[in-house]
């Protein structure tokens, strides 16, 4: 859309204006950015009202199906958004990211995450009695994706996971862990592929929330082991992009201090060090190809501890 009146107010090349044409080229830019702004204005203002409407209702429920086709919409609406972002370091605030900034502005990010927890006990409890997956009326699978797409946007900003719930989105990574490497996804739309992706954006930004407190989490929920397992698992099917997913992972953990000093405890037994060696020809190809000083010298700190873990 933005395009689209970008072009409406551009002036035509190689086009040689009189006095009397320039001013009324300058006054319809005028008129057109005025548009642009009040449609801007509009749009943000749907935006917000949808997310309003983002509430708690039992799974596969009237309510529940109604806010599944507006968490399907802002899922669209986040990832249009996120292609155009080159530098997410600043604040939310400071990147056109719109439909994030209005879910966290509403304090929706813990509801959102609550939806996706009783949506995949939901549906755990349905395959364990053995109903059919296409024996609800909503796209149940559509909404699976949605969601976790939506909150993969959420969790790249800072400000979401400040006000999030860290142990109950540890307790739920940890569930969807032990289900994943029960039997393998091969959907990457899945919670058992995207959980590697939640926990990786939660570590990446853990020098900006309370470090000690978050990593000794990760120790309470078991959440290192169920990584190492996940990638025994998922490594043949994950992909380049994948794989980097994991190392990333256990990089932002290995340059914790608290990890450091309690290493011992996450790697407690010898297949937790043979599964973690796994990751180090990967490790060390993308410490040799990083450009960037800070994030080549943690790709370090995770190289020398897969070698002490030999």
């Amino acid at each position: 859309l933005k395009l689209q009146f970008l072009y409406l107010i551009e002036s035509p090349a190689g086009v040689r204006m009189s006095g009397v044409d320039r001013t009324a080229a300058y006054q319809s830019q005028d008129a057109c950015a005025d548009t642009l702004e009040v449609m801007n204005k509009r749009l943000t203002q749907d935006l917000r009202a949808r997310v309003r409407r983002i509430a708690f209702h039992d799974v596969n429920s009237a309510e529940w199906k109604e806010v599944a086709e507006t968490i399907t919409h802002l899922a669209q609406v986040a990832s249009m958004e996120a292609k155009d972002v080159k530098d997410r370091k600043g604040s939310i605030w400071e990147r056109e990211e719109m439909c994030v900034r209005c879910i966290i502005e509403e304090s929706k990010s813990n509801c959102l995450l609550r939806m996706m927890i009783a949506y995949k006990t939901y549906a755990y409890e349905r395959d364990q009695n053995g109903v059919p997956s296409d024996a609800d009326s909503y796209g149940l699978k559509v909404f699976e994706a949605s969601m976790g797409d939506l909150l993969k946007h959420l969790f790249t900003a800072v400000e979401s996971l400040q006000t999030l719930d860290i142990p109950q989105l540890l307790a739920y990574c940890e569930k969807v862990l032990t289900m994943a490497n029960a039997q393998v996804a091969d959907d990457p739309a899945m919670q058992e592929v995207l959980v590697i992706e939640y926990l990786a954006l939660l570590l990446e930004q853990v020098e900006r929330l309370e470090e000690d407190k978050v990593v000794s989490y990760l120790l309470d929920y078991s959440i290192v082991p169920g990584v190492l397992q996940h990638f025994a698992h998922y490594r043949a099917t994950a992909g380049e992009e994948g794989v980097q997913n994991y190392v990333w992972l256990m990089t932002y953990l290995a340059d914790s201090e608290y990890f450091q000093t309690h290493r011992k405890e996450y790697l407690a037994s010898s297949e937790d060090c043979r599964l973690l060696q796994g990751l180090e020809e990967a490790a060390k190809a993308m410490k040799s190809a990083e450009t960037d000083s800070d994030k080549r010298r943690k790709l370090r700190a995770l190289c020398d501890l897969i070698i002490r873990c030999k």
